[in-house]
């Protein structure tokens, strides 16, 4: 019997660009926006991503996808920043708060990733399709971010 070994590097292959971008807008509007500027068809999908906070509780981020058939691509937009339900805090003075949980808590400070499956664009490739982002008018930034450095990784799986 012939043995087949797995090497656990493959799995932590990634095979995806990854945009962040910082944005006050919803992700439905943001979602049209940039339906507009990049001619994608995003939309909604079913499943949110669930992950538990600390108290065990369950909070979804929203999930936008997009399969491109013609260039094998498919394109999500995904919330990075969600908060949790109000709950009762005893220390606390005030009895109710929320608090904010992060689908990659390393990079705190962007709203929304878009995550491109399917092949590597060039660097050049990488440049337009910011560019044509940070011409949103509620876009306040976006930039590439390095995929290969992010720890959380897992989160991004889906």
């Amino acid at each position: 019997m012939k043995v087949h070994k797995l090497d656990i590097d493959e799995f932590n292959e990634v095979d995806y660009d990854l945009i962040a971008i910082n944005t006050a807008v919803e992700d439905y509007r943001l979602a049209f926006f940039l339906n507009e500027s990049l001619n994608l068809s995003l939309s909604r999908l079913k499943e949110d991503i669930v992950l538990h906070d600390e108290e065990g509780k369950e909070v979804g981020f929203s999930v936008y996808g997009y399969e491109d058939e013609q260039q094998h691509l498919y394109w999500s937009l995904v919330q990075n920043q969600q908060w949790t339900e109000n709950r009762k805090d005893e220390s606390s003075l005030f009895e109710d708060f929320r608090k904010k949980l992060f689908l990659l808590s390393e990079l705190k400070n962007v709203n929304f990733f878009l995550k491109i499956q399917g092949s590597h664009f060039d660097s050049d490739e990488i440049q337009d399709i910011l560019t044509k982002i940070k011409k949103i008018e509620k876009v306040s930034a976006a930039f590439w971010i390095d995929a290969e450095r992010i720890r959380a990784k897992n989160n991004l799986i889906f």
